[in-house]
Parts: structure tokens; C-alpha cells; sequence
């Protein structure tokens, strides 16, 4: 599988995408399963009429990007340069971040070139990722294989990996985390997400409480030719504050991150579950 990968980095990102989108539309239609989590969360988060042509063009947009989320992968994780084609703006608030000594928290949602957002930030600051281990071992040994480098590192979201981020933001690092991936049993709270309740995670918020690190949100959006990443600082109201509700502070950081999702509606990976239930989770509140 790893050759696969390494023969793909090869290929013109244009094909790839091209290839990726025949390839969305391809599970579209394959998988019954596939269309209604795509078409329920899609409508969730898509105000206005689902039938009128221009939410039909951009739904069709989207099954697409989902294909080339997919077909991106060897040319992220296996071309040196491929960084090179994405614009980065605004790194001076990433930077000053850093610059206060306290660690920083780089939130970015499953939506365009998430993957890679690590890869272009770790060459300005090392980074540390968190991540969910496969099930699969196989997909496990290819994931260790191909995502980390030199100026990334993972964690696993384990008790370990939760220490190992810790660590890293003591000492004035950089972290990151995808903030609407569903978190183990015990590690969340409910909390809406476009209107319909999702068992959130906290260890961001929780992270950023214990150290006083910042909070940058990056939005990785695929352009035609490459990629842009924009930083942006957040820091939710009540944050600094110990009497603050924790429930209060996931609830705005799903508003957030709804927000930063309908900048790029249409690169959003809306086939994840988002709103799967873990076992012992808790019963979701309406």
C-alpha cells in the first residue's frame, strides 16, 4: 500500500483531483449507507431550500471534494514539496502566540487539506498532532509510516498521547487537534453542532484552561493549483474564567467551529458521524 502512495505522490494534482472527484461521486452511488449520513448531515448545516439548483450544484461539489480529500493523500504524504503549493496566511498570529511562552492549540475541522495543514505549520514551528489509531494494523503501520516527519509528531488519542501534549505545551509548543472528531466514551459532553446534539471533546478546551496556551483556528482550503491555510487567534469568553461552565465552553466551541466549516461548506467531509453516540457517552440532551 505504501508504494501505491508513493506512485501517487507522482502524479499532477490536477489528475488527482480529477480522478478524486470521479471517485466521490463513484461511493456516492455505491453506497446507500454513504448517501444518507452525506445527505443528513448536509442538511443539518444547509439553511434554505435542499432542492433548488444551486444547494443540488453545490452538494455536487461536495460529493466530489470528498473523492479528492481522498486522492490528495499521496501528494501530502509523500511529496516533499507538495507544502510548497500551499499560501499560508496569517502565520504573524501563530507566531505571536508561540511567542507568549504558554504552548499553542491548533484547531482545524475534517474539511479540505486538513492533512497537510501540520506539514506546512511544522515548518515555521514543530508540531505535535493528535490522532486516532486505526483499528486496522496494517492501516496503523501505513499511518505511522506516512504521516509523521521530521518537524511532526503524533499522538495517540490515549491517556499517553493526552501527556505526551501536555508536555509539549509546558515547554511552549505547538499542538494540534481536529476538534469535530467524536471523543472516547467519558472524554466529552453533548453540546449542539448545526442544531442536533453531538458528543463533543473538552481536551482542547481543558488543555488550554491548565496551561494558558493559546487557541488558533486553521482552515486548510483547497484553491485550484493548491492549497490556502488561514490562521486565526480564538478565545472563547469565559475561557480565563475558573467559575465558567465547562458545558458553556463547548458549546461555543462548536459554534466556532460550525463557523469555520460554512466558510468552505462544500470541502467538508459531511459523511463522517459526527453524531454517533459512545458507548457510555452519556444520553444526548435536545
Amino acid at each position: 500500500m505504501t508504494a501505491f502512495f508513493q506512485l501517487g505522490a507522482h502524479l499532477p494534482l490536477w489528475l488527482l483531483r480529477r480522478l478524486g472527484s470521479l471517485l466521490g461521486h463513484a461511493i456516492w452511488w455505491l453506497s446507500p449507507a454513504y448517501r444518507r449520513m452525506f445527505r443528513a448531515n448536509w442538511a443539518l448545516a444547509m439553511a434554505g431550500d435542499q432542492a433548488s439548483p444551486s444547494q443540488r450544484a453545490r452538494q455536487h461539489r461536495a460529493i466530489g471534494q470528498a473523492g479528492q480529500m481522498v486522492l490528495e493523500l499521496p501528494k501530502i504524504w509523500c511529496d516533499d514539496q507538495a507544502w510548497q503549493a500551499m499560501a499560508l496566511v496569517g502565520l504573524e498570529a501563530l507566531t505571536a502566540a508561540q511567542a507568549r511562552g504558554r504552548g499553542v492549540i491548533v484547531l482545524t475541522p475534517h474539511l479540505g487539506a486538513f492533512e497537510l495543514a501540520p506539514r506546512v505549520l511544522g515548518r515555521h514551528h514543530p508540531m505535535t498532532v493528535l490522532y486516532r489509531p486505526a483499528r486496522q494494523p496494517a492501516v496503523e503501520r501505513l499511518l505511522q509510516r506516512l504521516r509523521p516527519t521530521a518537524q511532526v509528531a503524533t499522538a495517540p488519542a490515549n491517556a499517553a498521547g493526552v501527556r505526551q501534549l501536555l508536555r509539549a505545551l509546558r515547554s511552549g509548543q505547538v499542538i494540534g487537534m481536529l476538534p469535530d472528531q467524536v471523543p472516547s466514551k467519558g472524554d466529552g459532553l453533548w453540546a449542539p453542532f448545526f442544531g442536533r446534539p453531538a458528543y463533543t471533546m473538552v481536551l482542547p478546551l481543558r488543555l488550554a484552561q491548565t496551561t494558558g496556551a493559546s487557541l488558533i483556528w486553521a482552515l486548510a482550503q483547497r484553491v485550484p493549483g493548491g492549497w490556502q491555510l488561514s490562521l486565526e487567534d480564538w478565545r472563547p469568553e469565559g475561557l480565563d474564567q475558573p467559575d465558567t461552565p465547562l458545558q458553556t465552553l463547548v458549546e461555543a466551541l462548536n459554534r466556532k467551529t460550525e463557523e469555520v466549516i460554512l466558510r468552505a461548506p462544500d470541502q467538508y467531509l459531511w459523511a463522517y458521524n459526527r453524531y454517533k453516540n459512545p458507548q457510555a457517552g452519556g444520553a444526548p440532551t435536545a
